[in-house]
């Protein structure tokens, strides 16, 4: 169905068909006369000539005749014909030369449904979902703001509903209340049509000039400065959206009221987010306003659930009433007798209207004030008053009467953290069980960075919210482009296609994260252990169908014990080793050196160090400010923001590689650049303040990269300046000696040790002091032989004696000690023999002339066997040379997965275009 015959089809006007003369002295005459023809009107407000007489002719008399009864009321269900709308399209406001002022219009009827109404809005305009609807209400004809009213009014209504994504309703008229609202959207509104979303619900019979908007899907011009003289009003050019309210009357008010508090009802019904089961909240904006304004507060207050209020006080007429009693009635809510007269007197003097009409009003100013608690009263000349526009806020918090949650899930919709943080969060406030991890879970997903932070500032603790479901959670949210991104990356790393509606897990993300990075970064989440773990994890939730989520919620990875597990298991970790004085213990069996084993049959416990884990989250979400607040907290400030620059560049490969729109591209590029700068600002801070720390800095993360080059060449990708570079070098330099001080060692030294072993005594080693910021490989630190790294047999002696001298001997001390201390000398002696043999055949310059010196005798052992005659049987030579070609491949495939995926990681690190 076409959007003009959807339109037609479900919106209609309304037209007179009954001529019922208003007035009761008519003319006696047969046919009408011309006088009654232009001086009589119906009842509707028109003219006989005025009528449509289409489908019946016109009268010919307007007295009844013998034995027809005068039909003294007029009705818009039984004297008017609904036919398709004949007034729709765009209108164009032609006295604003300042600026461009549009406005999409349509003519309905007054019975329109108001689902149709909304799904117009919503699906033909392409309004934005609102989050808030302000509903502006006061008075109709024109009055004067004093100035700070209308300061506080314009900029808060507008404030409000910009940094909330409001809607607003007016009458639409470039008159009364109606006009400020205008006023306000051309001083602090926006020029863009679809953030404006003022709406103007205006009946049709009041338009100036309405017959100029007559069209189907058309562009009309339309002048809004009107007749003076005349009673209709023009529309007001600021409002960005009208709907025309027709009930078949000309000139008269109040028809819209009925159809406008109808689509208030039904918006509220609306969700104020996908992800959030609160409704969207109302909230009546009053302004001055007549006697009619005094119903429609009592209306809002006492429906249910209630509509906050909120009155300008100093703004005139009944918003002053209402501000005057609400202040009076706040003890016992009862009047004194001499405030009532009082009272009463203002009432017959601001609304001109005689002491019934006075009491009765007066009535409807106490049912008000039995549902005070919805009303709020905003005094603008108050020196403690807050911003109207956060009071406009937490007026439409406290109104509705919701929980702390709803509360919450409001502010959150709105992403005002301000009015959270006043309102919401403040002490002694009760929550349920789940409310907050629910929020930081939405906060997530709707990439609120602030919410994150306030809920986090809050005591919200980031090792209880992040479990396996929920971060599995937040991979599979629908997030338009970006998730289908992220799908085709899966699909690239498992080298398959994945079927509809395939839900990404942890491990899959794992495979993600080694393609973009490359092969030498083994992500947690496909390591043995993790795997194993999170099948056991699904074994045992597929067991417990019957359990609540809450519970399945709870379910993490990792038991209590492996808190203090190796850091070997996480994303990015420390393998450099912080300079430990003399006085520490250093035997390999010390507590510091234990690594606790995860074991399955433990109470399960949360994934640690989970800022990594939502970090790198936010980055594959293409979230770049929620990627830059995470990057803040935890540690390793320089890896994450190498590692978050590596994936945005490879990222930003693959978008190339499969035809993506190029902003995309340039977008990665652009958020790759940032967090190199980032790592360059860090690097540079630190080699400037220490050159040490900064070496030890680089030197933090070293196993995630699985060798130092990969790093270097990833830093090197983000430009560093020429300082870091040096600095680099240096530790390049400290990689490739090892633990070997090379200053006074030279390389015929280490080829006569390769050649004569026990000349491997004769040589110098770097102190621990020096080793401190020299990474430390992945077996020695599996072993704990880094426990016992460099330390010289003297200087054990001599802090074991030193302590002694310090404590005192006792007796059994002093018979023993000689024995005790040759003991324990020699066996730090042979401690230190082997820790130096291993150093020594570990380093890898060693390993170079190890290597070196082995093949060039496997090159003349070769050169022997092929030279000389063979025997029948194979020479020792021969299996000298068969031995050497089976070991070679067997270290070959052993590191060739290693080597091959540094390298690769290294080399398709993606440089700058210039």
């Amino acid at each position: 169905m076409s959007r003009k015959s959807w339109i037609e089809e479900n919106f209609f006007k309304r037209e007179c068909v009954k001529f019922i003369p208003s007035s009761r002295d008519l003319h006696r005459c047969i046919p009408v006369c011309q006088v009654c023809q232009n001086l009589i009107r119906c009842c509707c407000g028109r003219l006989i000539g005025e009528h449509s007489w289409e489908e019946s002719p016109p009268p010919m008399s307007l007295c009844p005749g013998p034995g027809e009864d005068i039909e003294d009321s007029w009705s818009t269900e039984l004297h008017t014909k609904a036919s398709p709308t004949n007034a729709y399209g765009i209108v164009d406001f032609e006295d604003t030369a300042t600026r461009v002022c549009r406005g999409k219009y349509i003519r309905v009827a007054v019975d329109s449904k108001a689902e149709a109404l909304l799904q117009l809005m919503l699906r033909e305009w392409q309004m934005e979902r609102p989050k808030l609807l302000l509903t502006v209400q006061g008075g109709s004809e024109n009055f004067t703001l004093p100035r700070k009213v209308k300061q506080a009014f314009s900029k808060g209504l507008i404030t409000a509903a910009l940094s909330t994504g409001a809607w607003i309703l007016t009458d639409g008229i470039n008159s009364g209340v109606s006009k400020h609202v205008g006023e306000a959207v051309k001083t602090f509104g926006g020029h863009d049509l679809r953030k404006r979303n003022t709406v103007g619900i205006t009946p049709w019979g009041v338009i100036d000039n309405n017959m100029d908007l007559i069209g189907r899907d058309v562009f009309r011009p339309y002048q809004p400065l009107g007749n003076p003289l005349s009673k209709r009003a023009c529309l007001n050019g600021f409002h960005s959206h009208f709907l025309l309210v027709d009930d078949g009357t000309l000139g008269k008010h109040g028809c819209q009221q009925g159809l406008r508090r109808r689509l208030e009802k039904h918006i509220q019904l609306l969700k104020i987010h996908p992800r959030l089961n609160q409704g969207v909240p109302v909230v009546c904006v009053v302004v001055e306003g007549g006697p009619a304004i005094v119903s429609t507060v009592l209306d809002y207050v006492s429906s249910v659930p209630p509509v906050p209020v909120f009155v300008f006080e100093g703004s005139g007429r009944a918003a002053d009433l209402l501000a005057f009693l609400h202040k009076h009635t706040a003890a016992d809510r009862q009047l004194d007798a001499d405030i009532k007269e009082d009272f009463l007197v203002r009432i017959r003097d601001v609304f001109r209207v005689d002491r019934a009409e006075a009491f009765h009003l007066y009535n409807l100013f106490l049912q008000c004030m039995d549902n005070r608690q919805s009303i709020t009263i905003f005094d603008s000349e108050s020196e403690d008053q807050v911003a109207p526009d956060a009071a406009i806020l937490t007026a439409t918090l406290k109104g509705t009467k919701a929980s702390p949650a709803e509360q919450l899930s409001m502010a959150l919709a709105w992403d005002r953290a301000d009015i959270a943080q006043k309102d919401i969060l403040v002490y002694r406030q009760h929550w349920q069980v789940g409310s907050l991890e629910q929020a930081m879970l939405d906060a997530l997903v709707m990439d609120r960075v602030s919410f994150v932070k306030l809920l986090i500032d809050n005591g919200m603790t980031m090792s209880r919210f992040l479990t396996v479901d929920r971060l599995e959670e937040l991979y599979n949210m629908p997030q338009g482009q970006t998730d289908h991104f992220l799908q085709h990356l899966v699909e690239d790393a498992k080298q398959t296609s994945l079927p509809i509606g395939y839900r990404l897990s942890l491990i899959d993300i794992g495979l993600v994260i080694e393609y973009l990075i490359g092969g030498a970064y083994r992500s947690t989440y496909t390591r043995k252990h993790f795997r194993a773990a999170y099948n056991r994890l699904q074994d045992k939730e597929g067991r417990q169908n019957s359990s609540s989520s809450l519970s399945k919620q709870r379910w993490g990875l990792l038991p209590n014990s492996s808190r203090g597990r190796s850091l070997q298991d996480l994303h990015f970790f420390r393998t450099a080793q912080p300079y430990k004085c003399k006085e520490q213990d250093v035997s390999p069996g010390s507590s510091r050196d234990i690594t606790l084993s995860p074991g399955l049959n433990d109470a399960p416990l949360l994934v640690p160090f989970n800022f990594n884990d939502l970090f790198v989250w936010a980055v594959l979400q293409q979230r770049q400010q929620m990627a830059l607040f995470l990057w803040q907290h935890s540690e390793e400030a320089l890896a994450r923001a190498t590692v978050a620059c590596k994936l945005y560049r490879s990222m930003a490969f693959e978008a190339r590689q499969s035809s993506m729109d190029d902003n995309i591209t340039e977008r990665f590029k652009a958020f790759s650049l940032e967090f190199g700068q980032l790592a360059v600002d860090v690097l540079d801070c630190a080699f400037r303040q220490n050159e040490q720390m900064a070496m030890k800095l680089l030197t933090s993360e070293m196993e995630a990269w699985s060798h130092f080059t990969c790093l270097q060449m990833a830093v090197s990708s983000c430009h560093i300046p020429f300082v870091s570079h040096s600095c680099t070098q240096t530790l390049l330099t400290d990689l490739w000696t090892g633990p070997l001080n090379m200053s006074k060692n030279s390389f015929l030294k280490i080829i006569l040790s390769l050649l004569l072993p026990p000349a491997v005594f004769l040589l110098e080693f770097k102190s621990k002091a020096e080793m401190c910021h020299v990474p430390q490989s992945h077996e020695a630190r599996l072993f704990g032989l880094d426990t016992v790294k460099s330390v010289p047999a003297h200087e054990g002696t001599d802090h074991m004696g030193s302590r002694d001298s310090e404590r005192g001997l006792s007796f059994h001390d002093k018979c023993l000690g000689p024995v005790s201390e040759t003991l324990s000398s020699v066996t730090m002696n042979c401690v230190s023999w082997i820790t130096r043999l291993y150093e020594f055949y570990t380093a890898p310059v060693v390993k170079f002339w190890f290597h070196t010196v082995f093949y060039l005798a496997f090159l003349m052992l070769f050169s022997f066997v092929v030279l000389v005659k063979m025997e029948d049987e194979p020479s020792i030579q021969e299996w000298l040379v068969i031995v050497y070609i089976l070991s070679t491949a067997v270290e070959i495939i052993r590191e060739g997965d290693r080597s091959a995926g540094c390298q690769s990681a290294c080399w398709s690190l993606p440089h700058h275009d210039h």
